[in-house]
């Protein structure tokens, strides 16, 4: 029989600060109270699924500290968390992360407004009816 392997860490038994445990009956109720409320997903407006601690403190079970996310962008945002970064998109749909991919040659975009030929995006994509 080989020895059981030490697992990840994650939110589930590494913080602490956790005040309800994620399996008890205290918190399947107050998870199922926020998704009856607030069915769609704060981020993308997708069907939500799992309830996140907005300040990142599991501690806070204020109902203003918790938001209904769906699956994927409670995974986006909890990645991006333990990364180091909060940075998400601008209005146009752009990373904010200036060291992003898609964020090289975005120098002169400032200039050019919000509008700006991107050369680096496929026609498709472009908004300007350029490419």
């Amino acid at each position: 029989m080989q020895p059981k392997r030490p697992s990840n860490p994650t939110g589930r038994d590494a913080d602490p600060r956790r005040t309800i445990p994620l399996q008890s009956g205290a918190w399947k109720r107050l998870r199922a109270r926020v998704l009856a409320e607030e069915p769609l997903c704060r981020e993308c407006g997708a069907l939500a699924t799992d309830v996140d601690h907005a300040s990142g403190d599991p501690s806070d079970n204020s109902r203003a500290n918790l938001n209904p996310l769906c699956h994927s962008c409670h995974s986006s945002k909890t990645m991006r968390e333990r990364n180091g970064s909060t940075t998400g998109h601008d209005a146009s749909g752009m990373p904010t992360d200036p060291r992003h991919p898609w964020n090289s040659g975005r120098e002169n975009e400032k200039s050019l407004g919000s509008f700006a030929y991107r050369p680096w995006l496929p026609p498709f994509f472009q908004r300007n009816g350029r490419g």
